[in-house]
């Protein structure tokens, strides 16, 4: 008896064993199954809303400088109008008697197309044999403080330098906002400021294209003019001549101007350099790279060389931030004097070397 009770006893536990392993067997292959579905299932797709981008807050300088150049012509054209209704300082003494000038008709120039161009003028003959003659420092200071102006439009400052004693050149991106054409024209030198016309304007392309204007000078002659080069090369010391904004701004002198004073106008800034290159664009056109220091309200100011010589037109600058680098552009005098060629235009033409 004792026998089949031990056999009993130790019998009994194969049941639970076989459901052990039943039940582990079951869960592996649940494993097993969840792995493959896992693996086999196309990933869901879930579209996650780009961030909403708040639009950039106004640049509190830019809108100051709006206004302020919206003030400014303002009250030049208050001032102009309150002189057109005034004697001109300009008229004849009693007694004496003035030569009549009759101007040629002028059309002005539409923002974005080339003007219809005047007869071709024949440029003056060029200064030849020898070398043209080195400037000191104050005598090319001088000559620029002469010929250089401050040209506002609607709503942009830019420079202009003189061709002869009635016609200026600037770039055209400068004065393409100007209303009817008209714009304004200051420097100390011209004693107050004086109204301008847009007669002839070179066609809209990319940076780097014909970028130039011709401008009408209104109520008398110029105090100076320059004369035109293109014989200069790689290394040549240069000066720009021009009215940056960002100095322009805080210049007393325009200060004034802006408060209505006619009289009034921001000193000329000048800065030094060489040129770097002589370099063909992607656009086509050519530009001069050159390391004297220009800002925006430049744009249309003269590079000349250490003779007085405009050897090209300041128009654009490019800047590398990640590298803190700015590199100045201008259009040469080339192009300028077919520009010029066009529309009826001869400025004197200088070809020499200069020492």
């Amino acid at each position: 008896m004792s026998d089949s009770v031990v056999g009993r006893e130790a019998g009994s536990g194969i049941p639970g064993r076989r459901l052990w392993l039943a039940t582990t067997l079951m869960l592996l292959i649940l494993v097993l199954l969840l792995g493959a579905y896992l693996l086999l299932r196309k990933p869901a797709e879930v579209t996650v809303p780009a961030p909403v981008t708040a639009a950039p807050a106004p640049d509190p300088a830019f809108a100051a400088r709006a206004r302020q150049l919206e003030e400014l012509n303002r009250s030049l054209e208050a001032e102009i109008a309150r002189l057109g209704r005034e004697p001109s300082p300009l008229a004849c003494p009693p007694g004496t008697a003035r030569r009549a000038e009759t101007p040629a008709p002028q059309t002005p120039a539409v923002a974005g197309a080339e003007s219809p161009p005047a007869t071709p003028a024949p440029l003056p003959t060029p200064p030849s044999g020898g070398e043209a003659a080195k400037l000191a420092a104050p005598e090319l200071l001088g000559l620029l403080e002469r010929a250089t102006v401050l040209v506002v439009a609607e709503d942009s400052i830019a420079t202009g330098f003189f061709i002869d004693e009635t016609r200026l050149v600037t770039n055209r991106h400068a004065v393409e906002s100007a209303k009817d054409g008209r714009v304004f024209v200051a420097s100390r030198s011209l004693g107050q400021v004086r109204q301008g016309t847009v007669i002839g304007a070179s066609s809209q392309g990319p940076v780097g294209a014909t970028d130039f204007a011709l401008v009408r000078l209104d109520g008398g002659p110029a105090a100076g003019v320059l004369p035109l080069t293109s014989s200069f090369g790689k290394l040549a010391g240069v000066t720009a001549a021009g009215y940056p904004g960002l100095t322009v701004l805080n210049d007393e002198g325009f200060r004034r101007l802006i408060g209505g004073d006619p009289r009034a106008a921001p000193d000329l800034n000048v800065t030094q350099g060489a040129v770097q290159a002589i370099q063909q664009l992607p656009g086509g056109g050519t530009a001069i790279v050159h390391t004297a220091s220009i800002l925006q309200g430049n744009s249309g100011g003269p590079l000349v060389d250490a003779c007085g010589r405009v050897i090209g037109m300041n128009t654009f600058i490019a800047v590398d931030k990640q590298q803190s680098g700015r590199i100045s552009f201008a259009q040469p005098t080339d192009a300028l004097l077919a520009f010029l060629k066009r529309h009826g235009a001869a400025p004197t033409v200088d070809s020499r070397a200069c020492p």
